[in-house]
């Protein structure tokens, strides 16, 4: 029941949209309309006139031919035209076949017959690019409108900082240990392991949860204009990567500093830089694995289920629950496809090279009294803590996979924003 009026315009344009039941004013300054009804079958279409008085005229003309008792034949004084003619889409009468019948219709028919003829010596509308602006402009346009978009969306990049913070503090008050040589023995060496393991997937998981709605609230939008040729998918998929960059960036920089300064990470002098990469990468690789999920999904909850299983069994075969050795050989290559172990190993290895500090007590049968920090966590030797595979020459490979995941995890949301559309229209 809705109406499609075009209007020329003072620019000379005209100017088609579609609007239900408006007032009285803003419906009078239409020149034409047509009038659906269920089914998409026309009622009407034809101009309005002044006042509305073609429309009335024709209504009350087949209200007569009708001899329908649904609505009054006659517009009354006061009465908005634009809802007395919504009666004729539901009256039991086919107001559509007295249309499809009438003198209207087939002279419709004819100005369409008409319009569709090529004229004398015309050719047909060429543009030369498939969109207006050229990509770098699409760029710098959209990254802008991003940019707007995430400075007003509160409750997602607010709520992400403050749980940042909550989330340094208490990890930070929990392992807050006298300094220096907080770490001398196995217990307290081996909970560091666990606290940079379960601050940096914490973390990640709380990204990764609040970036797939955030994606998903903004998929219907970029379906539309997508459709309608405002611009491509890959300049749009470039600026969610662009948005995204400064919040990861300041999130990664309180998060670890505040960390930094409660617990006692043992000890190098790069020992920051290096933790506060990882946590930036890691958090980044979930962020943008997140946006993925939400373009290649159909909704939020398969989204999210998909990835959180992903998640959950990357994590057991990471490294720290099982050592290295000890994975089952059919389960072993998902050592190798889990994010979560190239950043715990990353992390272990560049906080415990150098560090010559001995540990007590360590529960490893043949094994060297009391090995320093380095050798029993971050050596390629085979009775280290995880068998040799936690190495300090390993630190870029490191990088470099978390590098490419977030590469693959960028194309893949590009290549499903390019091919995939789950609009309902």
């Amino acid at each position: 029941r809705a109406f499609h009026p075009s209007v020329n315009s003072s620019t000379g344009r005209s100017v088609i949209c579609t609007i239900h039941q408006p007032s009285y004013a803003l419906f009078s300054i239409f020149d034409r309309l047509l009038l659906l009804k269920k089914g998409g079958q026309t009622v009407y279409f034809g101009e309005l006139g002044r006042e509305c008085g073609d429309l009335t005229a024709y209504l009350s003309r087949a209200c007569d031919d009708l001899a329908t008792k649904a609505m009054r034949h006659e517009l009354d004084d006061g009465v908005n035209p634009a809802t007395w003619m919504l009666s004729a889409c539901v009256a039991p009468e086919d107001f559509a076949a007295y249309y499809g019948a009438s003198e209207l219709a087939a002279e419709n028919v004819k100005l369409t017959a008409a319009a569709a003829e090529k004229a004398p010596g015309s050719e047909p509308v060429h543009f030369a690019t498939l969109y207006a602006l050229p990509f770098w402009n699409q760029v710098r346009v959209l990254t802008r409108r991003q940019v707007t978009n995430y400075y007003r969306s509160p409750s997602y990049n607010v709520t992400r900082g403050m749980v940042t913070i909550i989330v340094a503090v208490i990890f930070g008050t929990t392992f807050l240990k006298p300094r220096p040589g907080a770490v001398h023995d196995f217990s307290n060496s081996f909970s560091r392991c666990g606290l940079m393991y379960l601050d940096v997937f914490f973390m990640g998981i709380i990204f990764y949860s609040s970036a797939i709605p955030n994606m998903v609230s903004q998929r219907d939008s970029y379906y539309r204009e997508y459709a309608s040729r405002m611009y491509a998918a890959l300049p749009y998929a470039i600026t969610f990567g662009i948005a995204e960059f400064p919040y990861l960036v300041l999130y990664s920089v309180l998060h670890v500093g505040l960390l930094w300064a409660m617990v006692d990470f043992f000890p190098a002098n790069d020992g920051f830089l290096w933790y506060l990469f990882f946590f930036f990468l890691f958090i980044s690789l979930l962020t943008y694995m997140a946006q993925f999920l939400a373009a290649a999904m159909p909704n939020q909850q398969v989204a999210s289920s998909l990835g959180m299983a992903y998640l959950a069994v990357t994590a057991n075969v990471s490294g720290f629950a099982i050592s290295p050795n000890d994975i089952p050989g059919f389960w072993r290559f998902m050592y190798w496809l889990a994010p979560i172990h190239y950043v715990f190993e990353g992390l272990v290895v560049t906080q415990f090279h150098g560090a010559n500090l001995r540990v007590e007590d360590v529960p490893v049968p043949g094994l060297a009294r009391d090995p320093t920090l380095q050798r029993y966590y971050a050596s390629h030797w085979k009775d280290s803590h995880f068998g040799g595979y936690f190495a300090w020459s390993h630190r870029w490979t490191n990088v470099a996979v978390l590098a490419i995941f977030i590469a693959c995890f960028r194309l893949g949301t590009f290549l499903a924003l390019l091919r995939i559309n789950y609009s309902s229209k």
